[in-house]
């Protein structure tokens, strides 16, 4: 997948570090709140610029950069300490459970300018798990049914109904569905 270029010194992205500290104040609050409040509610939906779907729910602390480039579908459970760096943004489809201590960064450093950013939709599809501290990297789709397992380090697409663990993350087995 091509990723997106982005020039921090542009002025495009200057003008998204407003929303950048507008989120993490949201996070700041949101983490301080009595978890499963109504308040706590509304200030994720002010997050995401709209109400999670029926029954989705989000266990906070949370680190979330950019609210409105996450999409949550139905019935989507995220555990604590989640961190999204969604300038590429993130798709999360129905049925998807994530582990805690999850990263999912669809932003990178160009290594030969550290000032650009390479920016890649990261889609997690539909019954998938991510395991605790997993990490997911800029442009990556997890298939349906996938599994990642904890501490896995994906840099790749993981196809549908495969288990994948280790850093680089590859392959462990197939499941059958």
């Amino acid at each position: 997948m091509e990723l997106e270029r982005v020039n921090m010194r542009d002025e495009s992205y200057q003008a998204s570090v407003q929303e950048i500290h507008r989120c993490g104040k949201l996070c700041f609050h949101i983490n301080q709140t009595e978890p499963h409040s109504e308040e706590g509610r509304k200030l994720t939906d002010e997050l995401f610029e709209s109400p999670l779907p029926e029954g989705s729910v989000i266990f906070p602390p949370m680190q979330i950069d950019l609210g409105k480039n996450i999409k949550i579908g139905k019935n989507v459970i995220i555990n604590h300490n989640l961190t999204c760096m969604s300038r590429g943004s993130i798709e999360i489809e129905d049925d998807v459970m994530i582990g805690p201590e999850v990263a999912l960064l669809t932003a990178n450093h160009d290594f030969a300018d550290h000032w650009v950013l390479l920016c890649g939709k990261i889609h997690i599809k539909r019954n998938a798990w991510i395991g605790a501290r997993a990490v997911i990297l800029p442009g990556v789709t997890v298939g349906e049914n996938a599994v990642v397992a904890a501490g896995a380090v994906v840099t790749k697409d993981v196809q549908a109904n495969t288990v994948v663990g280790g850093n680089p993350a590859r392959v462990i087995r197939r499941l059958e569905v």
